[in-house]
């Protein structure tokens, strides 16, 4: 692929992946936060959509891995296209 294929495809996928990220996130963030033992329709929600939901679940966060790590290997790929253009513009 092109550096701006490779780029458009870090784009698209970066702004997919952050709603579901950010999901992951806040539902997280209310089960660190809740007081032990403290259980309401909050902490229960967040927990079906953070760690349960199966089978479902299951399946979405595997997704949500494999985009997050497409992501994060899509940014290295862009980042050696960057040094190899900067090191032929340097010659």
């Amino acid at each position: 692929m092109k550096e701006p294929e490779v780029r458009k495809f870090h784009r698209i996928l970066g702004i997919i992946v952050v709603w579901f990220l950010t999901g992951q996130f806040l539902t997280g963030l209310v089960l660190t936060l809740t007081p032990a033992g403290q259980v309401s329709w909050l902490t229960k929600t967040a927990g079906v959509l953070h760690y349960n939901w199966d089978p479902l679940g299951t399946w979405y966060r595997v997704l949500l891995t494999a985009a997050t790590a497409a992501q994060g290997i899509s940014g290295i790929i862009i980042y050696f296209m960057i040094r190899e253009r900067q090191k032929k513009a340097g010659n």
